[in-house]
């Protein structure tokens, strides 16, 4: 009987409470302000520009060479890339078309194979050295572009873990404990005797019931949105994870590549100095070939070769012979004869 007084009790003070409330006079509203007219400031128009005549000066014509000087926020990433690879074909084309002239002036005139050797070692040179470096800036703007893919994949993936912490605090919520909880201290504040702090506190459990029955009522839509976002969430991620393994891989692939042109350069330049070795040889060889085919020997005059065949030295030869003939013969000794005839 007793609780039945103090809730009936408790029904006519909230029900008091809300009658003065209604019954209390409205505020009267403040006083119209004067509303003053607001000047208004015409500007008068102008006469339209008069058009400026089109003239052919230079300074309008865009310069096409300043392409690679544009600032990397300029433009965008495949626009970048296609940029650089366009400009990289149109160089290779152009050496291409020497390589061809090469080979056109060899095919009329073989001795010149010698010379367009070397130039078109040279031209492959320069490809293979613009390769290389178009090839770098090409592995730096897809390494660039898969990091920040990453940082966008981070982002999303801090997105999936608040959103699954929400999900499950969503299922944590689902349960009706918390609810039994707050109607059984509302049964007990209740019973206990009438105070300011007892109702202030039926008040506040009353309001957490009514957010309670409202959270029972969204609750499904918002699990369901929950799980949505987080399902969709997670194959943009397995995306975004899928995106920057293929630009980390393209950027692999032209470090290759620079490496690749690098290596063709070093024995491009082997091949260049050969030529050059080979071609100072050549021409070492023909100045050679030249200088003993106009060889003149120096002969003696023909005096000279009467005046050694006369009768006098033939006889001085025969008188020395004759002598160490008798000398050998006498004394047996060669070297000894052999000697003196020299002195004399």
């Amino acid at each position: 009987m007793k609780p039945a007084i103090l809730l009936v009790l408790f029904c006519f003070a909230v029900t008091s409470a809300a009658f003065a409330q209604r019954s209390a006079p409205p505020p009267a509203p403040p006083p119209p302000e004067t509303t003053q007219p607001i000047p208004v400031e015409v500007t008068p128009l102008q006469p339209p520009a008069a058009p400026q005549p089109v003239t052919n000066s230079p300074a309008a014509v865009p310069d096409t060479q300043e392409a690679r000087e544009l600032p990397l926020d300029s433009e965008s990433f495949d626009v970048r890339v296609h940029r650089r690879v366009a400009e990289y074909n149109e160089r290779h084309q152009e050496r291409e078309r020497h390589m061809s002239a090469y080979d056109k002036a060899t095919e009329s005139d073989p001795g010149l194979v010698r010379f367009a050797d070397p130039r078109k070692v040279q031209v492959e040179l320069t490809d293979e050295l613009d390769r290389e470096r178009t090839s770098e800036e090409l592995s730096a703007d897809y390494a660039e572009q898969a990091h920040e893919v990453q940082g966008r994949a981070q982002a999303l993936s801090e997105f999936l873990a608040k959103r699954q912490a929400t999900l499950e605090d969503l299922n944590k919520h689902a349960g009706s404990s918390r609810r039994q909880d707050m109607e059984t201290a509302m049964a007990n504040l209740a019973r206990q005797p009438s105070s300011p702090e007892t109702l202030a506190a039926m008040r506040d459990i009353d309001q957490r019931l009514s957010e309670a029955d409202r959270d029972e009522k969204d609750l499904p839509a918002e699990v369901a949105q929950a799980q949505q976002e987080t399902a969709d969430a997670a194959a943009e991620l397995t995306k975004l994870q899928a995106l920057q393994q293929a630009y980390e891989k393209e950027a692999k692939a032209f470090t290759a590549d620079a490496l690749s042109a690098h290596q063709n350069r070093l024995r491009l330049a082997n091949k260049l100095e050969y030529f050059v070795v080979r071609a100072q040889a050549e021409d070492t060889l023909d100045q050679g070939r030249k200088s003993l085919d106009s060889v003149e020997h120096l002969s003696p005059s023909p005096e000279v070769e009467n005046l050694l065949r006369g009768p006098g030295a033939t006889a001085k030869s025969d008188t020395t012979m004759e002598q160490m003939r008798e000398c050998i013969q006498k004394s047996g000794d060669v070297r000894a004869c052999r000697q003196s005839s020299h002195q004399e």
